[in-house]
Order: structure tokens, then C-alpha cells, then sequence
């Protein structure tokens, strides 16, 4: 399986996608640094965390999340290339895991840039309050939200595995942010997977009147249904060529 995950972390480095994934990931930074200028009054490094932090995981990371999911699983479809690659001896399910770990990666690469830009940018805007903690403190609380992300993206990897074409995944990815800015904010936000994260990870959570045990139960019966019937669909449907 390692021998899986060196070669996609091989053919992700030489592929478009890869950039476009970076360029999204210093966008929020970028945004929230012509914001600095914009609105002049009031930035700090805090303030800047927090807001990049806040439109990269409830936002932008929905829908590079599910273009990266669509090129990861689906590309071999879409290349011919899975027929050669099931004939080595490795089981289908660990093919399939080798995938997963691949975007859990990709994942933590992106969130090393997010921080590393943001940091940069708030110090080309001269803001103040900067400090060590603030940073490792902010980018724990990125990884965190990252990571539960990961876990609710998994029906996600089914959609691509049935439909191997991206622009579904793009049109959903799409989709869900915007469905993510309406949720915001409502009472009903930490029952929805893909908003729950930023909200447990930034302690807002505690400003609702609901259980944090039961948005981790959200987030892991996702990631387990998506799990079970991408599995299911992957090791049980012939590949056609």
C-alpha cells in the first residue's frame, strides 16, 4: 500500500489539479488581506486567523474538497488506467484506503500553506499581535476542522467512483458551500456535516443549545455510510474498459 500512496503523491505533483488546489488554499489569505485594506480599522493577526480560518474550512475547502476527491478516485477511471493497476497483487480495499490516506495528505499540505500564507500576508500588511502561540494555536484549529472535513467527505469518494467525471463533483462542491453560508449561523448548523467542523473546532459550538457528543456523531456516521458504500460499490462492481 505504500508503494500506492508514493506513486499518487508522484502523479499529484505533476498535475494541474495540484496547483489549482494551492492556488485555492492561499485564496482565503489573499481575500482577507485586500480586506485589511478595505477596512483599515480594527486587524490583528487574531482577527486575520480567525476569519481565514473561518472561509477556508466552512467555504473554500468545500468545494476544493470535492474536485480533489473526483480527481483522486476518478482519474483512473477517466485514464483507463485502474484495469492495469488492479492486476497487482494488492486487494481492492487497500487500493481504495491508499486513496483515502492520499487525501488526508493532500489535505495536510493545504492547511500547512493556508497558515504559512496567512502569516506571510499578515505581516506584509504590518498588522500587530502576532506571536508564536497565536500561530501554532490557529493552525492546530485549521488542522482540526481539516481533518473532520476529511472524514465527512467520504460519500463524496461513492459519487466520484460512480460518476468519474468532475464536473458533478464541482457542481456539488459548489452546491454545498453556499448551502454551508445559509446554514451558518442557524440553530440547526451543528447537525449538518459539513458545517459542524468549523464550529467544533472554533469552539462555536458552544453557542448553540446542542450537544457537541452529537455533532461528532454526525460527522462519524457520515464518514462511515460513505465509507461502507464507496467499499461496497469499489470491491463488488466490475471495472468496464
Amino acid at each position: 500500500m505504500l508503494t500506492f500512496i508514493e506513486m499518487e503523491f508522484l502523479k499529484l505533483k505533476r498535475s494541474n489539479i495540484f496547483l489549482l488546489s494551492l492556488i485555492g488554499a492561499i485564496l482565503p489569505p489573499i481575500l482577507m488581506f485586500i480586506a485589511v485594506f478595505a477596512f483599515d480599522e480594527g486587524h490583528t493577526f487574531e482577527l486575520l486567523f480567525s476569519n481565514v480560518n473561518m472561509y477556508m474550512s466552512a467555504l473554500f475547502a468545500i468545494l476544493l474538497y470535492a474536485i480533489m476527491i473526483s480527481y483522486l478516485f476518478g482519474r483512473e477511471y477517466n485514464e483507463h488506467t485502474l484495469k492495469t493497476m488492479l492486476t497487482i497483487p494488492v486487494s481492492r480495499g487497500k487500493f481504495l484506503l491508499s486513496k483515502y490516506v492520499m487525501f488526508l495528505v493532500w489535505i495536510l499540505i493545504l492547511t500547512v500553506v493556508t497558515s504559512l500564507s496567512t502569516m506571510l500576508l499578515g505581516f506584509v500588511a504590518g498588522l500587530d499581535g502576532f506571536s508564536l502561540k497565536l500561530f501554532i494555536d490557529s493552525f492546530a484549529q485549521l488542522l482540526f476542522a481539516n481533518v473532520l472535513l476529511f472524514l465527512t467527505f467520504s460519500p463524496f469518494v461513492f459519487i466520484s467512483l460512480f460518476i468519474t467525471n468532475m464536473v458533478p463533483a464541482m457542481v456539488g462542491g459548489a452546491g454545498l458551500a453556499l448551502v454551508n453560508m445559509l446554514i451558518y449561523g442557524q440553530t440547526w448548523a451543528p447537525y449538518v456535516p459539513w458545517v459542524c467542523p468549523y464550529l467544533i473546532a472554533s469552539g462555536e459550538i458552544a453557542e448553540y443549545s446542542s450537544s457537541i457528543t452529537l455533532s461528532y456523531a454526525v460527522i462519524l456516521v457520515t464518514f462511515a455510510i460513505g465509507l461502507v458504500i464507496s467499499y461496497i460499490y469499489f470491491t463488488k462492481t466490475d471495472v468496464s474498459l
